[in-house]
């Protein structure tokens, strides 16, 4: 796809940046893939002649910066709708279980293909619906970062380890785990323009092994990596964790060095007052998944405690076996209301903080602040333009709690990645979507369907 300049006029620009800064009739120049000029219309119209850039009249739109997802597991769009009746253990078996074996029984090719129509399926969504840069914490990495590359999303490759409570077959040494990720680093890291970036993902305290999580941290460091993994989610887990470490998880992560700046913790729900002292003592950031931890019976994050302490707190979807969408707005809004109820106080978060946690900080907790996650001069454009003229999001007063509290993904009309237009007019144009669609529907649907019925009856069975 040519890169072209752009200028984006007429819109409500919300730029949050430090000042959070709103433009009612707003403009963006885009140079290349940065953003060059942000500011009144009439006085960029005057700086900038049209005949230079291609222009996008952003009229009756909202011009906000992409959502930072920091946390799914896209093979999973697979499994949308699927037992809303079952917590995380429970869950794991009747859910997860069932389509990992279904893949594992493949051949390499069709196992490949299953997943790859999974992956471009949930990175159209998540483009459809605002998001420019997406984490995929998945054991088919090398997959997730294929898709990355040809639908021009912002992707980071979370791979998975795990060296404990999986199958003894699937067990690696530590040095062959740290090998691959090497390989696969200076294979994939920072390519296609920077937009593709890796990290690693280990799941959780009690799956990865001491080693395992001391090693793959000093190698994350040492190469220069985002780091992130599991916990707190359950009360089961926390046992797990402290009956194989004789602590709880924040506090064995903290006492063998593990958490610091780099590093991402994702749901955070059974932490002990000490834990959120030790998390904040840290610098490590959490990402919040309030949709999946209420569909799961999770649990809720502590939100305004962790912000007054300064943890940053940015949204993941988690996969769609356990939210359903990958719809930001959605997964933001869930947040703020959360904390609302949680907290007995209205104002315990904000329509500004929840476009916070989904823009900057998620940046921020990627440790790319200073490349995303707002609208400012010299930083990547990466930019959606939200449609406001409909009858949910009419009328328009203050923007920001408009969108929060009444916005949903499929108002997205227009989606810029590194200066380039992946989304115009609500169609994705750099992926064939109606091929992706017919696949899904016809191959695939009827294979998932009897998956799905066959766990209805072991369920059955099992009660029994």
């Amino acid at each position: 796809m040519v890169k072209v300049n752009l200028l984006i006029k007429n819109g409500i620009v919300v730029t949050v940046d430090k000042e959070f800064r709103i433009y009612q009739d707003g403009a963006v120049v885009i140079e290349g893939n940065q953003i060059v000029d942000v500011g009144k219309t009439s006085r960029i119209e005057q700086k900038y002649t049209k005949k230079d850039y291609t222009v996008i009249d952003a009229k009756n739109k909202a011009v906000i910066p992409g959502f930072v997802n920091t946390h799914a597991h896209l093979y999973q769009n697979f499994m949308k709708g699927w037992h809303d009746n079952l917590q995380l253990k429970e869950w794991i078996y009747y859910v997860l279980f069932p389509i990992i074996q279904y893949a594992n029984s493949l051949p390499e090719s069709e196992k490949t293909e299953f997943f790859r129509t999974a992956l471009i399926l949930a990175n159209i969504e998540a483009l459809k619906t605002g998001t420019t840069t997406l984490v995929d914490f998945s054991t088919t990495v090398d997959i997730s970062l294929e898709v990355f590359e040809s639908t021009g999303i912002r992707g980071v490759g979370g791979m998975t380890l795990a060296d404990r409570w999986i199958p003894e077959e699937l067990i690696k040494p530590v040095d062959e785990i740290l090998n691959n990720i090497r390989k696969l680093t200076k294979l994939w890291h920072n390519k296609h323009n920077g937009l593709i970036k890796f990290m690693l993902a280990p799941s959780t305290p009690y799956i990865a092994s001491k080693d395992l999580l001391i090693e793959s941290k000093k190698l994350a460091d040492e190469l220069n990596l985002p780091y992130t993994i599991h916990v707190a989610e359950s009360p089961y887990e926390v046992e797990m964790a402290k009956e194989e470490t004789g602590k709880t998880p924040i506090k064995y992560l903290y006492d063998i060095g593990v958490l610091d700046r780099r590093v991402i913790t994702v749901h955070n729900i059974w932490l002990t007052e000490e834990e959120i002292n030790l998390l904040a003592k840290s610098g490590a950031s959490v990402s919040h998944n309030p949709k999946s931890n209420m569909r799961l019976a999770s649990g809720i994050m502590q939100t305004r405690k962790f912000m007054d302490l300064g943890i940053n707190v940015s949204i993941g979807t988690d996969g769609a076996a356990s939210n359903d969408t990958l719809d930001m707005l959605d997964a933001a809004r869930a947040a703020v209301l959360l904390s609302k109820v949680f907290t007995k106080d209205a104002a315990s978060l904000t329509g500004v903080d929840g476009l916070k946690m989904a823009t900057i900080n998620g940046a921020r907790a990627l440790l790319m602040e200073r490349e995303i996650g707002s609208i400012e001069v010299g930083k990547k454009a990466d930019i959606v333009l939200i449609d406001l003229d409909q009858v949910h999001l009419r009328p328009v007063t203050d923007i920001v709690n408009v969108l929060l509290y009444a916005g949903y993904g499929h108002d997205v009309d227009t989606v810029i990645v590194d200066g380039k237009v992946i989304i115009e007019n609500k169609q994705v144009k750099t992926v064939n979507e109606e091929k992706i669609l017919a696949l899904a529907k016809e191959k695939y649907e009827p294979i998932l369907q009897e998956i799905y019925e066959q766990t209805k009856k072991d369920m059955k069975i099992e009660k029994k």
